[in-house]
């Protein structure tokens, strides 16, 4: 089974001459000259200009790119600002549900891309949160839900992305298995999770058992090593979650995300998508071979 093939673009930027809003075509060029499937676009409506977005757009669309993910700006290293929400300020976390919204908005305009969601703390605390674990998850609910029924009046769809303990909320949301049942009590048809193998690593089991209990939940899938870089550079078993998914008919994409982009931003997208695919021919033969047994 062949599967779509993302980028996230944020990934590149720290490497020199990697960075989509300063580069678009090298960038664009270079990913779509590889086989990928499309690229996951910045989800910063007040940040980066509408021009210079729909420049990027238009360029990734010429080369036969989908945008299949918009990419939250959750992190406070990544947004510049504190953005969760789980938060107990109450004001903090209504300016986060309203930056999903307009981030779902521009989703829209583009053709729905999903939209990752996350409990980002502004302060990692180590080894247990001190904001009690009953209050984080009432208050991402209060969130999600909202943002999921903007997401249903828009025909975008959510994804929650659960972010490990030294990351995030230590002790809530920390892992795929938890992700679920929120989705699960929301019970839209436009929330799902997103598995990114380097949080699901650390925090779930077996992702071939994660990847199944998640079902049609099952968005959109974060690419990186155990290591969190190229795949096939670590302990991840890329092949058996190659033949899972081929199992599960799933039909989302896997989009590279590897932190830093080692050595630098060509040979991480270069890598990435020769080695998927030498899974995904790997899997086939195993099947054609067990399939004349």
């Amino acid at each position: 089974m062949a599967h779509k093939y993302s980028v996230v673009l944020i990934t590149l930027s720290s490497s020199p001459g990697g960075d989509v809003w300063k580069n678009p075509k090298e960038v664009l060029e270079t990913i779509a000259g590889l086989g990928y499937d499309g690229v996951d676009l910045d989800a910063e409506p007040d940040k980066i200009p509408r021009e210079k977005f729909d420049e990027v757009v238009n360029i990734a669309t010429g080369l036969g790119l989908k945008i299949p993910s918009l990419v939250g700006a959750w992190g406070a290293w990544h947004a510049g600002e504190e953005r969760d929400l789980a938060s107990t300020d109450e004001e903090g976390r209504k300016r986060s549900v309203d930056y999903a919204k307009r981030c779902l908005d521009l989703g829209a305009t583009i053709g729905s891309p999903v939209f990752e969601i996350c409990a980002a703390a502004g302060q990692p605390e180590y080894p247990v949160s001190s904001t009690p674990k009953s209050v984080l998850r009432k208050n991402f609910i209060e969130s999600a839900k909202e943002i999921t029924e903007h997401a249903e009046k828009t025909n975008t769809y959510v994804a929650i992305e659960a972010i490990n303990r030294f990351e995030g909320h230590a002790g809530f949301l920390n892992a795929v298995e938890e992700a679920l049942p929120i989705a699960e009590e929301i019970g839209s048809d436009h929330i799902g999770v997103l598995a990114d193998l380097f949080h699901v690593n650390i925090e779930d089991g077996p992702i071939p058992e994660i990847f199944r209990r998640a079902g049609k939940r099952l968005l959109h899938i974060h690419l990186a090593d155990s290591n969190r870089q190229i795949p096939g550079t670590g302990h991840i078993d890329f092949l058996e979650m190659v033949k899972t998914l081929n199992d599960m008919g799933f039909t989302g994409y896997m989009s590279v995300d590897s932190v830093p982009p080692k050595p630098d931003w060509r040979t991480l997208v270069e890598s990435s998508i020769t080695f998927m695919k030498q899974m995904e021919a790997q899997a086939e033969l195993q099947r054609s071979i067990a399939a004349m047994n």
